[in-house]
């Protein structure tokens, strides 16, 4: 209760800050033995009906760097609302999907599902500026604390033009908390690019100064970088 307690908290004042970003991602990591076959695979699927009325932005990232899991791939779905988590997450059921999932069965398997609530979100949200994502996944035990000092630190990085792609913060709500309770993310063009950008950030003062402000209250587990492979329904 007291987690959940922290947790509207949190929402509270990400909106009284204008950058609140409804929505969800839902996140599914595979174990993929054949890359190439799986996007064949997942071309057909979004080519059909089923596909392209999907409610969600659809990216499939592989990973350059995990630490975290035995996942090569992740699927990302995207959702601006929860109608549209519902109406995706129910689609699952469709005889066009569930054909797409027997066949590739055999070369995607799965490691790990989880939903995601959008808390903080901004940045550049050009294609181009987002093929590369560095994941910090973490425990927060005080989300609205965490939120307010992670905000200043993004201000920060954009004054310094230090934002190449976007940025997030993202909180879980459905799959395994015993690893990490939230993640944030930054992309960029290039894996070259977010090396960069992370170099400036970690000599930064206001790193340092953001570092010193959440004490104790972040526990860092893990930081990965993804690169995007295809994106579908995007604009």
């Amino acid at each position: 209760m007291k987690k959940f307690f922290y947790s509207l908290l949190a929402i509270v004042l990400i909106s009284s800050q204008s950058t609140v970003a409804a929505g969800y991602l839902a996140t599914y990591s595979i174990k993929v033995s054949d890359p190439a076959g799986y996007v064949k695979a997942l071309d057909g699927l979004m080519g059909t009906n089923w596909g392209k009325s999907f409610p969600a932005v659809v990216s499939l990232h592989q990973y350059a760097f995990n630490g975290y899991d035995d996942a090569t791939h992740v699927v990302v779905l995207n959702y601006d609302d929860v109608s549209s988590l519902g109406t995706g997450t129910e689609s699952f059921s469709d005889p066009v999907f569930q054909s797409f999932f027997a066949k590739t069965s055999s070369m995607a398997e799965p490691v790990e599902q989880s939903l995601n609530m959008k808390l903080i979100s901004g940045g550049n949200q050009d294609a181009e500026n987002n093929q590369v994502y560095t994941i910090y996944r973490m425990q927060v035990s005080d989300p609205s604390s965490y939120a307010k000092q992670y905000s200043k630190l993004i201000k920060a990085q954009e004054d310094a033009g230090n934002i190449i792609g976007s940025y997030g913060l993202r909180q879980q709500v459905a799959g395994s908390v015993n690893y990490y309770s939230h993640y944030a993310y930054t992309s960029a063009g290039s894996v070259a690019e977010a090396m960069a950008s992370t170099e400036v950030l970690y000599a930064s003062d206001s790193f340092a100064k953001f570092s010193k402000s959440i004490g104790d209250d972040r526990e860092l587990m893990n930081i990965s970088i993804l690169s995007n492979v295809v994106t579908y329904n995007g604009n």
